[in-house]
């Protein structure tokens, strides 16, 4: 179900950085917990693998692919940066 609010989509960003991603790192590293302000690549937290892990998580939270001109720095900078960027409020998203 696609998130009803930006901070909706936050928080279930959030909650997949913090508790999923951790399972899925091939490296088995112990992750600090982030915030939505956390830079996500600033100390090598997000690595290759797990950057793909999460645009797919984007794709499925938003119900939308993320198109490959977005895959940019900025927009994973932070979850704020990604809620950000992909949020679209649930009457837009029929416009879309």
């Amino acid at each position: 179900m696609t998130p009803a609010t930006a901070h909706d989509l936050s928080q279930r960003l959030l909650l997949f950085i913090n508790h999923d991603l951790p399972k899925l790192d091939r490296r088995s590293r112990r992750w600090p917990a982030i915030d939505s302000d956390t830079p996500l690549f600033a100390d090598g937290l997000l690595d290759s693998l797990s950057i793909l892990h999460l645009i797919a998580q984007v794709e499925t939270l938003t119900g939308r692919p993320v198109p490959d001109q977005l895959v940019v720095m900025k927009h994973f900078q932070t979850v704020n940066a990604i809620t950000a960027a992909f949020w679209v409020s649930p009457e837009n998203h029929l416009c879309r």
